[in-house]
């Protein structure tokens, strides 16, 4: 078992500040990663990088907006989610006042997955609570 948390986060020019909290040969499938992202006020997170790779990010507090590659801009709220398709230009924006936190997991595209070899856990079968003496 991993056991992570946000704290020691990266942080970007802008005040932005992410941390990867799982990487896909921890997971054993074929995620991606597994980031808490959080923007402050004004800081916005566009997909460079991040070309073919699926997201879902999760808001988990703070008012801001995803910005699809047009005009437009969907609101964002606590609890909402957007689904960021891989080849879907975009940014996720913060205009609040406050800090705008997220949880993102991202999966990288079958294309890319079909030429992976399987994750497989190398470790024996899970212990029981009876094995742990």
């Amino acid at each position: 078992m991993i056991v992570t948390n946000a704290e020691g986060l990266s942080r970007s020019q802008d005040g932005g500040a992410w941390r990867c909290l799982a990487r896909r040969g921890m997971l054993h499938s074929e995620c991606e990663a597994f980031d808490y992202l959080r923007l402050p006020p004004g800081g916005t997170r566009d997909g460079r990088g991040r070309e073919g790779v699926d997201a879902v990010w999760f808001v988990l507090s703070g008012e801001g907006e995803f910005r699809p590659g047009t005009e437009d801009s969907v609101p964002l709220h606590p609890g909402d989610l957007v689904l960021w398709s891989g080849g879907t230009r975009g940014s996720l924006h913060n205009p609040s006042t406050g800090h705008l936190e997220l949880l993102s997991f991202a999966v990288l595209p079958t294309a890319v997955t079909d030429r992976l070899p399987a994750r497989i856990p190398v470790a024996p079968a899970p212990l029981t609570g009876a094995d742990h003496g």
